[in-house]
């Protein structure tokens, strides 16, 4: 009797995780988005260069001209990207958060997306 109590726990367990699945990052709306007359090259090594040194678990990806970046932020290990676009002659930025994280995260990526002549270079 006891067995068959275990397997059913353990099927029931099993159905519960393939059932439940954590939804992408980017599927969400995203927290805010600007446009940049920057390449995507441009914005994704200035994102890169900000975050890895403040983020936990930091990885890109690179798939038909988009740049995906995700990581976590340090201290509460909320999920945050970016996601970069070519659009025409700019680049399309979209910053996500899972829950609100840090607002120095966002405040990275809208540094990193100014252009040359609105910061006086």
């Amino acid at each position: 009797m006891n067995l068959s109590y275990l397997a059913v726990a353990a099927i029931v367990c099993v159905a519960l995780v393939a059932c439940s699945h954590k939804d992408s990052l980017f599927s969400l709306a995203p927290n805010y988005s600007t446009q940049t007359e920057q390449t995507v090259s441009d914005v994704e090594g200035c994102i890169a260069g900000r975050w890895q040194a403040s983020v936990r678990h930091f990885s890109e990806v690179r798939a038909n001209g988009t740049v995906r970046i995700e990581a976590q932020s340090l201290f509460r290990g909320i999920a945050i990207g970016v996601r970069l676009r070519p659009n025409a002659n700019d680049t399309l930025v979209e910053y996500f958060q899972r829950r609100v994280a840090d607002p120095i995260y966002r405040s990275m990526v809208r540094e990193c997306t100014r252009t040359l002549a609105s910061t006086g270079h």
